[in-house]
């Protein structure tokens, strides 16, 4: 992604400016720049086809700095960066990048303590040594080793939406191998899971040394590190590990389960399994040497005294004790999604018109799309271009009959002191507004609670979007007391997002059982930025089933009469 490579960058090259002492209108220009940048998920190849002036259309972007874009796109680096990184050590950026460590802290460690890089800043925290400096005490020193650790694990595992396709993709050569009756792709994609470590597969076949000998020579894999009769673990070529475990087609049931996991909640079943004089594995249920159940995943948990439970329940989270009690939820499907609550067109920063959207909603089967283009981001006049836009959305409405019916939305960033950033006028025109966080990410956690509360509280905003600002590999979940939050989400009536944009599937399971609990109206959004983006509302709900959420609170699932009824509704009170 060369416009999140070239953010990342500019990013850079303000920090390495700050660290040196450069002038500090520079590094703003260049935050800036990255901050537009991080938001235009516009391939910028695209747009620099045009040039420097069309890179200079761009809000935030100057002619400085759309020759170090158009130099990164010719040489896959800025000199203005590689010039600064001969005069100090690379580690120091990947210091820098630790939310909370600034260039005067990361200065500081580096003279005084000779903090050059992750480990050497990890040392010092788990040493304590950095409890003497100013500024630091044991909170910090907790808060940043949580962070570094927060920041390997991510670098560990790949995100669901790119897993899912992956694996789907090699799920169907899988199926066509000699052999193969049945495979099916388990492990934590199957439990829809925010991130994968690995894709899991299971086959049923009657000839399962033939299935793994053909699996261990597919050209997609690069090295086999282990494999039997029935079993192969293998790696491709970017390193990914695949796992392949062969069962009896009249096992499959049992195999469904024992590949799905999670090692939680199988754990549970086998042990629920002993408590009745039974023995769980891949294989069956079996009371003594006499199998009583394999064939089908339901036969497996009727034998122990269960109904079914979904995939996404299955982290022993309560799940088992819901089913015991005939208490398990009711969860919310794709096929009950009626519409998409954020999509962004060319009027900002996404990549088709308003009419390839509505088209491709449309064939989708959706009655809605909320079009929500960034509120910073209209070009020339922000009033002008937004008032533009609402006449296209209200004409191409009309063309169409409505079929689907584009809201005319808004996203708008949270400041860091909860304001909005966007004119009030354009606030109360909008039929649907969504706040959300984009910038000054890694507030402590009690800031952060109020300048969340407080963009809730502003009478405009109807949707709190990916509410902990996460983004895989860049930042982890921003810190506050959800509880309070969603809280106050409910009280006021409004929703809260779970998004599922592959890079932000925001918020992390445990927050979106929270937010589900806390009673607050959930809003679906896939962050579309181009159409091919809509498909991404699976993993959404996937997520939201993770969080157990039922239907009933998911504004998606509502008629676009009865949304658009509580949209005004909300608005009146």
């Amino acid at each position: 992604m060369s416009n999140e490579a070239i953010a990342q960058q500019l990013e850079e090259l303000a920090d390495l400016s700050d660290f040196i002492g450069d002038s500090p209108f520079k590094s703003r220009a260049y935050r800036q720049a990255a901050r537009v940048l991080e938001s235009l998920q516009t391939p910028i190849e695209t747009i620099a086809e045009g040039g420097k002036q069309a890179l200079e259309k761009i809000p935030g972007i100057g002619e400085a700095i759309a020759e170090k874009i158009l130099a990164y796109l010719q040489t896959g680096t800025i000199p203005k960066r590689e010039q600064l990184l001969q005069t100090v050590p690379r580690g120091i950026l990947e210091v820098m990048a630790v939310p909370g460590i600034g260039a005067k802290t990361a200065r500081q460690l580096y003279e005084q303590l000779g903090v050059h890089d992750l480990e050497s800043l990890r040392s010092a925290l788990l040493s304590g040594v950095v409890d003497n400096l100013p500024n630091f005490g044991a909170q910090k020193r907790e808060r940043l080793l949580h962070l570094i650790e927060l920041k390997h694990k991510s670098q560990r595992r790949t995100p669901l939406g790119f897993a899912l396709n992956r694996g789907r993709e090699l799920l169907q050569v899988i199926e066509q191998l000699e052999g193969v009756e049945r495979a099916l792709l388990g492990g934590s994609v199957r439990r829809m899971q925010e991130d994968v470590g690995d894709l899991d597969y299971l086959v049923a076949s009657t000839q399962p040394e033939r299935v793994v000998q053909a699996f261990v020579r597919l050209p997609v894999i690069s090295a086999v590190y282990s494999q039997g009769a029935r079993r192969a673990q293998a790696f491709l070529s970017d390193g990914v590990q695949v796992d392949l475990k062969i069962v009896p087609p009249a096992h499959w049931g049992a195999g469904v389960n024992y590949i799905t996991g999670s090692k939680a909640h199988s754990i549970r079943l086998r042990q629920r399994a002993l408590e009745r004089g039974l023995k769980l594995n891949e294989y069956g249920v079996w009371r003594g040497t006499e199998c009583i159940a394999a064939e089908t995943e339901e036969a497996v948990y009727a034998a122990l005294g269960l109904p079914w439970i979904p995939p996404p329940l299955r982290e022993d989270t309560g799940e088992i004790e819901a089913a015991e009690r005939g208490q398990l939820p009711t969860l919310v499907q794709l096929s009950q999604v009626r519409g998409d609550l954020q999509s962004h067109s060319n009027w900002s920063d996404g990549l088709n018109t308003l009419e390839e959207l509505a088209k491709a909603a449309r064939a989708l089967g959706y009655e809605y799309l909320a079009i929500t283009d960034h509120a910073h981001m209209f070009g020339g006049d922000p009033i002008t271009a937004f008032e533009q836009r609402r006449r296209a959305i209200e004409q191409l409405n009309e063309q169409l009959g409505g079929r689907p019916y584009l809201i005319n939305a808004l996203e708008v960033n949270i400041l860091e002191d909860g304001t909005l950033l966007a004119p009030e006028r354009m606030l109360r025109v909008a039929e649907l507004v969504l706040a959300g966080l984009h910038s000054e990410h890694g507030q402590p956690r009690e800031q952060m609670t109020e300048r969340l509360i407080r963009a809730l509280e502003h009478p405009a905003v109807d949707i709190l979007a990916h509410p902990t600002g996460r983004r895989y590999g860049k930042r982890p979940a921003n810190e506050a007391d959800w509880e309070r939050v969603f809280e106050r989400a409910r009280e006021l009536g409004k929703a809260v997002e779970i998004n599922g944009y592959p890079t932000r599937m925001d918020p992390p399971t445990p927050i979106a059982r929270l937010l589900v609990q806390c009673g607050a109206w959930i809003s679906l959004g896939t962050d579309t930025h181009a159409v091919r983006d809509l498909h991404a509302m699976e993993l959404a709900v996937g997520l939201a089933q993770r969080g157990w959420a039922t239907p009933e609170r998911v504004l998606n699932t509502r008629p676009l009469t009865e949304l658009l009824n509580w949209l005004r509704e909300r608005r009146h009170r």
